[in-house]
């Protein structure tokens, strides 16, 4: 009984015709636009004295009063930093002369808005309290993580669709998968997320328009591809 069934089972196999696989390259590509939610203000404050002390008061008090001023505009959400202190001796060049000024002091302060609706507000603060620059605003989504998975699953959908078109028009079934590889511009293999970080401010409105965020993710895939001798 036994012998027969091995006899069987090699002439079954005999009786298939083989496939023979080449390799399908492929690029997964998606692009998810969103609404920013969120916003980090990047602000300046300096000041130039005679003596490094004064220097260094002056420019405290700006982030004191800063700090008191956005109190009531802040909720337990936001964040409010200072940096640490630095002073550096100026000088100006006369009459090819190397000629003292003074001591600048800086210090830099971060305030990150759970929400939008207080910015023009809190920037209106901050210039009142005799902050110098707004450096940068920099948007952001309370559900970056959520729009990552999402558009990272979108491209890999996309290079599973044209896998299947290309097999189909090769007259083929579309095999395994025989490699995965992010493509970037970095180093590090992840997603590229490009970021549109400057508002336009509405002069009739008087506050700044909804930014929006583009995330991106792209992905380079080889299949095997089956196809009858």
């Amino acid at each position: 009984m036994n012998k027969l069934l091995l006899v069987g089972l090699v002439a079954c196999s005999v009786s298939i015709s083989p496939a023979f696989a080449a390799l399908l390259h492929t690029s997964g590509e998606a692009k998810l636009v969103v609404i920013a939610d969120q916003v980090q203000v990047d602000l300046h404050a300096t000041s130039l004295a005679k003596t490094a002390s004064d220097a260094k008061q002056q420019v405290d008090k700006i982030v004191k009063v800063t700090q008191s001023n956005l109190a009531n505009l802040l909720t337990d959400s936001d964040r409010f930093e200072a940096s640490q202190l630095q002073i550096q001796a100026e000088y100006k060049y006369q009459d090819r002369e190397r000629v003292f000024v003074g001591y600048r002091a800086q210090r830099s302060i971060i305030v990150e808005l759970a929400n939008l609706d207080g910015l023009t507000q809190v920037l209106d603060a901050a210039m009142l309290s005799g902050v110098n620059e707004v450096r940068q605003l920099q948007y952001k989504s309370s559900q970056e993580e959520q729009y990552k998975q999402q558009v990272r699953a979108m491209a890999v959908n996309d290079s599973y669709v044209k896998a299947k078109q290309l097999a189909e028009g090769y007259e083929g079934q579309l095999g395994p998968v025989v490699e995965v590889n992010y493509r970037n511009q970095s180093a590090i293999p992840v997603m590229k997320i490009e970021r549109a970080t400057l508002a336009a401010t509405d002069a009739n409105a008087g506050s700044y328009q909804a930014a929006q965020l583009i995330y991106r993710d792209s992905v380079d895939v080889s299949f095997e591809l089956l196809t009858e001798e």
